[in-house]
C-alpha cells in the first residue's frame, strides 16, 4: 500500500516548515542553555493558529479545519525534522480530542474555538505521582462536583496554560474537568524535561471546577483511550522527523570532519553504522504511518465507535509506540556518538533532536510501562491498509473486518 503524504498533505507540511523554519527561539540554533527551560514561544503559536494548525483536527463548526489524523502527521513530522519544541499535541490536540468527545454541545463551541484561535492554551494535567498512565487517577472532586483536589505531574507548559484538563478518579469512575489556571487554590512549581521544555507539577487543592459533559465513567475511559492513541500516533511523526533530521545531520557531520587526514566517512564501520540509522528511520516511518492509516480507516468519536475498533486503533498505535520507542534509544545514541564530544553540547543542534527523542520516550507513562502493556496485549498485529476493500484484523483472534 501507498503510505506516503498526498499533494495536499505535502504542501501543509510545506507550510508548516516555512512557518516555523529559523522561528525567533529556535533552540537548535545553538547559544546559552536556559536554566528554567524553554519559553513558550506565544507569538508564534498565534502565527500557527491563523494558519490553522492549533484547530487542525477539529470540526469546522469549531473553527477548526476538519482534518484526519494523515494531517496532524504531516504536521507533527515536519516539526520533527525542524526540532521545534511547541506542543501542539499536548497544548491542543490532546486536550481537544477529549473535550470532542465528552464535551457538551456548548463546550465544544466555546473551548475547541478558543483552542483553534489559540486564544486559550489548555494543556491536559493526567500523570499523577507513583501512578501509572492507565491506573485510576488519585485526584478526587467534592460531592457536588464543584472543587477538586489532587497532583499532577508532568504537566506541558503550565505556566502559558490559561486552563487544564485535569482527570478525576474515585467511587464514581474517572472524569474529566476544566480548572482555570488562574484559579484559587491552584499551585504551579516549574521543571524542565529531559527536552529543555517547561514542563512542572500542578497542586489543586479545593480549586473551582467544571465537569466536561455529563458522560458516564465507561464513555470517559474511552475517550481517555482513544485521546491517548490518537496522542502516541502523532508525537510517533514528530519522532520520525527527529530521527530523519538528526542522521542527516550526522551523515552531514561524517563527511566533513577528518580523522588522520581523511574524512570520517572514509572509515567503513562509520558508514555502516550511518547505514543503519538510515534503515531505522525509514523503518520506523512505516511503523508510524501505518498506525496512522489505521486510525484514519477507524474515525470517529469514543462515543460512536465500537469496543473491537478501539481496541484496534489502541493496540496499533500502541505497536507502533513501541517500536519508535527503540528506534528513538539508537538513534539518539549513535547520533550523539558519531558527533564525539560536541554532540552533547547545547551549541549542537544535534543535541537538542537526542535530547527531544529522550522526551519522546517518557511521553504516556514513560518506555517501561508502554513496553509492558504492549508485551502483555493478547492482540495479533496484522499489517492492514487503510485503502478501501482490503481487510484489518481486530481483536486477538485476528477476525478480518472489510
Amino acid at each position: 500500500m501507498d503510505l506516503s503524504l498526498t499533494e495536499e498533505q505535502q504542501m501543509l507540511a510545506d507550510s508548516v516548515r516555512d512557518l516555523f523554519t529559523a522561528a525567533p527561539g529556535d533552540p537548535t540554533a545553538g547559544g546559552q542553555a536556559p536554566e528554567d527551560g524553554l519559553g513558550f514561544r506565544r507569538d508564534l503559536w498565534l502565527q500557527a493558529a491563523e494558519t490553522g494548525l492549533t484547530g487542525l483536527p477539529f470540526d469546522e463548526k469549531y473553527g477548526g479545519s476538519g482534518a484526519g489524523i494523515a494531517e496532524v502527521w504531516a504536521t507533527t513530522s515536519t516539526l520533527g525534522t525542524l526540532g521545534a519544541p511547541d506542543p501542539l499535541v499536548d497544548a491542543a490536540y490532546l486536550p481537544g480530542w477529549i473535550i470532542s468527545d465528552l464535551g457538551t454541545e456548548e463546550q465544544k463551541h466555546h473551548w475547541l474555538s478558543r483552542i483553534s484561535s489559540g486564544e486559550s492554551v489548555v494543556t491536559v494535567a493526567h500523570a499523577e505521582p507513583g501512578v501509572g498512565w492507565e491506573g485510576a487517577r488519585s485526584t478526587s472532586v467534592s460531592a457536588t462536583g464543584a472543587t477538586l483536589s489532587g497532583v499532577k505531574r508532568a504537566v506541558t507548559v503550565p505556566d502559558a496554560a490559561d486552563t487544564f484538563l485535569v482527570t478525576t478518579g474515585g467511587a464514581d469512575g474517572p472524569g474529566v474537568y476544566l480548572v482555570r489556571a488562574d484559579a484559587p487554590g491552584v499551585t504551579v512549581t516549574l521543571h524542565r524535561n529531559a527536552e529543555w521544555l517547561r514542563t512542572g507539577t500542578v497542586t489543586f487543592d479545593g480549586a473551582e471546577a467544571e465537569r466536561l459533559g455529563d458522560a458516564d465513567s465507561e464513555l470517559v475511559a474511552a475517550a481517555l483511550r482513544r485521546a491517548t492513541a490518537l496522542g502516541r500516533i502523532a508525537q510517533g511523526g514528530r519522532a520520525v522527523g527527529l530521527m530523519a533530521t538528526a542522521v542527516s545531520q550526522t551523515v552531514d557531520y561524517l563527511k566533513v570532519r577528518r580523522q588522520f587526514g581523511v574524512t570520517l566517512n572514509r572509515f567503513q564501520v562509520l558508514t555502516h553504522r550511518a547505514a543503519r540509522l538510515y534503515s531505522d528511520v525509514e523503518l520506523s516511518r512505516s511503523m508510524s504511518l501505518w498506525a496512522a492509516a489505521v486510525a484514519e480507516s477507524l474515525s470517529g468519536g469514543a462515543g460512536s465507535m465500537s469496543a473491537a475498533d478501539l481496541d484496534e486503533l489502541t493496540g496499533s498505535a500502541l505497536d507502533a509506540h513501541n517500536f519508535l520507542l527503540g528506534r528513538a534509544r539508537t538513534v539518539a545514541e549513535e547520533a550523539v556518538q558519531l558527533h564525539g564530544g560536541i554532540g552533547v553540547t547545547y551549541e549542537a543542534a544535534v543535541s537538542h533532536y537526542a535530547a527531544a527523542l529522550t522526551g519522546f520516550r517518557q511521553l504516556y507513562g514513560g518506555e517501561l510501562e508502554s513496553l509492558a502493556a504492549g508485551t502483555s496485549s493478547p492482540r495479533l498485529t496484522v499489517a492492514p491498509s487503510a485503502l478501501p476493500g482490503n481487510a484489518i484484523a481486530t481483536g486477538a483472534a485476528g477476525a478480518p473486518r472489510s
